[in-house]
């Protein structure tokens, strides 16, 4: 069976310890891995990563100030592209993970998430909400 191709999903790279976690992981990964890319809108930690990882950044660099939301939406599109050229990969997400599930659910691609969120504070978000309330009725109509 041909192996999978990794790709990590982390929109923004900003210091605490979800990205200390990116970088043990993702290294020791890369050593175990041939096919591993890391999508996010963050350049500037390229030195903290082994070199096999491939960044998919977006064309235009997206500013720091920016919206987490925004990041997330870049990033999100990025992932889809991989997706579209590439249906042989395993998604492992760090953050947004809500909303890559749904599309890996979409394209039936297997997808590891990192919890990183109290019940709490996600339940607070109307969109993530609405979303999950959808989806639940959906399946229960299946």
């Amino acid at each position: 069976m041909k192996q999978k191709k990794l790709i990590i999903f982390i929109p923004s790279i900003e210091g605490g310890g979800v990205e200390k976690n990116l970088f043990i992981i993702g290294n020791y990964l890369s050593n175990k891995i041939d096919k591993i890319s890391l999508i996010t809108t963050s350049k500037e930690n390229r030195k903290k990563l082994n070199n096999k990882i491939k960044l998919i950044t977006p064309n235009k660099p997206v500013s720091n100030k920016s919206s987490r939301e925004f990041k997330y939406i870049i990033c999100l599109f990025l992932l889809v592209k991989e997706m579209i050229k590439n249906r042989n990969i395993l998604v492992f997400s760090l953050q947004a993970n809500f909303y890559s599930a749904i599309l890996c659910k979409i394209f039936n691609i297997k997808i590891i998430i990192r919890s990183n969120s109290s019940p709490e504070g996600w339940s607070n978000n109307i969109i993530k909400e609405t979303i999950f309330k959808i989806y639940l009725n959906f399946q229960i109509k299946l």
